[in-house]
C-alpha cells in the first residue's frame, strides 16, 4: 500500500493515531523514500495533534516538510511560465561567460538525453543560441535521439569520433566561434563502479578548461525519481568526481514521487539546488523545481 492510500486508510473521518497505526504510517513514509528519522519525527507531529482528519494530516506533513524542502529551490527563475527553465543569467549569476557550458551526467536510463532536448527547446524558444555536444559515444541511439531533439529545438548538434572529450571540445569551440549562448554536453550513462567512465568525466573537464578556464560552468546530475534512496549515493559519488552545481529529477509522473529529495534536504545543511523536475514526456512537463508543487504531489494534495 502506497503512502497516499495509507494516509487515506488511517484517516477515514477524524481520528487519533494509536501506536500501531503510527508505526504503519511510519513504514509507509519510509517506503516512500523518507529517511526513518524524518518519518518518525513527522508521525510524532501527527500524534501530538490528537484527533485529525486526512486533509489535516496532510497539511501537518506539508507544513513540517516545507522548510526542509525549501532548501532545494536554491535558485529562483525568471519568466514565470510553467515551461520556463532558467535563462543563462539565472543559472550562474556570478559569471558572464559566453557560451555558458553545461555538463550533464548521470546513470544509464536516468533521462539525460531527453532532458537535454527539452532544455534546448525551452531555451531556443526564449531566443538562446544552443549547441548540443553528443559526447555519449558509447550508445549509438543517444546520438540519434539527440539529432531528433536538436532538429525540434533549433539547436546545433556537434558529433564525431569516439572520444567524448574531443566532441565536448569541438562543441565549445564551435560555440565560442559562433556567438552561441549555451553549450550542453551529453555524456554516457555511467555507474560509480566504472572507474574508466568516471575518469572520462575528469578528462572532459580538463579538456574544456583549455578553452574556457572555469568551464564547465554547470555540472548537472540527472536522477530518475524511481531510483529511491540510491539517488543519495549517486549524488555523493558523482559529486566527488565532477563537482556538481545542481540536480534534475525525471520521471516524477511515475508511481514514485521522489521522496528521496526530502531525505536529501533533511540530511544536508546546504544541499545542491534542484534545477528542474520532469513530470511527463512533453516539453512543458520539464519545470523549475517548486517546493510547494513537489510536496503537494508527494502527499497527493
Amino acid at each position: 500500500m502506497g503512502l497516499f492510500s495509507k494516509i487515506s486508510t488511517l484517516f477515514t473521518g477524524k481520528r487519533e493515531l494509536d501506536a500501531v497505526n503510527a508505526e504503519s504510517l511510519t513504514d509507509a513514509l519510509i517506503t516512500a523514500d523518507i529517511a526513518p528519522e524524518l518519518a518518525e519525527s513527522l508521525v510524532a507531529r501527527l500524534r501530538a495533534r490528537g484527533t485529525i482528519s486526512e486533509s489535516e494530516a496532510k497539511q501537518i506533513l506539508f507544513d513540517a516538510m516545507r522548510p526542509i524542502v525549501d532548501k532545494l529551490e536554491g535558485l529562483k527563475f525568471e519568466g514565470g511560465g510553467k515551461s520556463q527553465l532558467p535563462q543563462t543569467s539565472n543559472l550562474k549569476p556570478q559569471t558572464s561567460a559566453k557560451p555558458l557550458v553545461l555538463l550533464v551526467i548521470g546513470v544509464n536510463g536516468a533521462g539525460k538525453t531527453t532532458t537535454i532536448g527539452k532544455m534546448a527547446k525551452i531555451w531556443h524558444d526564449v531566443g538562446k543560441r544552443v549547441v548540443i555536444a553528443a559526447a555519449d559515444t558509447f550508445r549509438a541511439a543517444a546520438g540519434e535521439q539527440l539529432a531528433e531533439w536538436a532538429t525540434r529545438a533549433g539547436a546545433t548538434l556537434i558529433t564525431g569520433g569516439n572520444d567524448p572529450a574531443s566532441v565536448a571540445y569541438a562543441a565549445v569551440d564551435y560555440g565560442m566561434k559562433n556567438d552561441s549562448d549555451i553549450v550542453v554536453i551529453d555524456t554516457a550513462g555511467r555507474l560509480h563502479n566504472r572507474a574508466d567512465l568516471m575518469d572520462e568525466l575528469a578528462k572532459i573537464t580538463r579538456v574544456l578548461k583549455k578553452l574556457i578556464p572555469d568551464a564547465p560552468h554547470e555540472t548537472l546530475l540527472v536522477l530518475d525519481a524511481n531510483t529511491g534512496q540510491n539517488a543519495l549515493a549517486q549524488i555523493e559519488y558523482f559529486h566527488a568526481v565532477a563537482p556538481l552545481s545542481g540536480l534534475i529529477v525525471t520521471k516524477m509522473d511515475s508511481t514514485s514521487r521522489g521522496g528521496f529529495l526530502a531525505t536529501y534536504a533533511a540530511n544536508n545543511k546546504s544541499p545542491l539546488p534542484v534545477y528542474a523536475i520532469g513530470y511527463g514526456e512533453k516539453i512543458g512537463d520539464l519545470r523549475p523545481f517548486d517546493a510547494d508543487e513537489y510536496l503537494r504531489k508527494l502527499l497527493d494534495m
